[in-house]
């Protein structure tokens, strides 16, 4: 019996060993990957812009447009389903290892989406005790087991997203094609209707992103992009929402308010999404409206020599 136990021991052991080894091997080599999420967690140049929020601003904002129209390199840390409190974590895991960017884009609606689901955001626990901490909060038996078997942190869809990035650069345009289709439309139609309720540790995050942001000098700008208009309609508390996320926000941090730029229903891939077309429209106004804040005419850019 003891020899059983011992054997058993020992294999259990090489099994924990070959999980370390291999782990921490995929950790170092995920690194190098151009995968927009992993260059918060290495070394590199800083970027001068920085984009937050939800698949809203992941794919309403392409980083080479941004970067051209606020003159500077752009960084998009948009993750689609993504709460708050995940674009918070992501925002003090880039102060703590760069220097803060001289610009951050924020789209809000992500503090609806409910704080105990992380989206793709568990494998970056690899490199961030921050969101190691929220996938504790949010699944104990899940952190548990990632910690028992270090590889099971990259058992997600981000882990081959940030492989792929060692192959080819990260897509920096990740915009949506196509229109929105019957089935979308159907779907809006029957909906029934609802209202969009904040969660309050999503608030207290977005309270925090802006306080660090301006405690570091970074200007900030809340982006707020269009909806669908037929699933507006299904929205009880559509202008009260928005309202009091206005006033939430400190006076003097701008609001540039485009849900109401895209009013072409060919412009919209689904309910929550503008297509290409669409955000062409967008980044027509944002270039113009971030002139005075932060853009390539604003203030911060004055006498820098072209």
């Amino acid at each position: 019996m003891m020899r059983l136990l011992a054997c058993v021991g020992l294999i259990l052991g090489l099994v924990l060993a070959m999980d370390r080894t291999l782990a921490s091997g995929l950790e170092r080599l995920l690194l190098d990957s151009s995968d927009r999420f992993a260059a918060v967690y290495r070394p590199g140049p800083p970027v001068d812009v920085a984009i937050l929020g939800n698949s809203r601003a992941d794919n309403h904002f392409p980083a080479d447009a941004v970067a051209e129209a606020a003159c500077g390199r752009a960084l998009n840390l948009g993750m689609g389903g993504a709460p708050t409190v995940v674009s918070a974590a992501l925002w003090d895991d880039y102060l703590e290892r760069h220097v803060a960017p001289r610009l951050l884009i924020l789209e809000p609606t992500s503090v609806v989406d409910d704080p105990r689901d992380l989206a793709d955001a568990p494998m970056l626990s690899a490199w961030s005790e921050r969101v190691d901490a929220l996938v504790h909060e949010a699944d104990a038996t899940l952190w548990a087991s990632n910690h028992a078997f270090r590889l099971l942190t990259f058992n997600s869809n981000q882990t081959i997203r940030t492989a792929l990035g060692l192959l080819r650069e990260d897509a920096a345009d990740r915009t949506l094609t196509g229109q929105i289709g019957a089935s979308h439309r159907a779907m809006v139609e029957r909906a029934p209707v609802e209202s969009w309720q904040p969660h309050a540790r999503n608030l207290a995050a977005l309270d925090h992103i802006v306080d660090s942001a301006r405690e570091h000098g970074t200007t900030v700008v809340v982006v707020i992009t269009p909806l669908y208009r037929p699933f507006i309609a299904k929205l009880a508390n559509y202008g009260p929402f928005f309202d009091a996320l206005k006033a939430r926000l400190p006076a003097d941090v701008p609001v540039i308010d485009l849900r109401e730029a895209v009013a072409d229903d060919a412009l919209f891939a689904d309910p929550l999404h503008v297509n290409r077309n669409g955000v062409r429209v967008i980044l027509d106004r944002l270039k113009t409206e971030l002139a005075g804040h932060g853009g390539c005419a604003g203030p911060e850019m004055a006498g820098v020599a072209p």
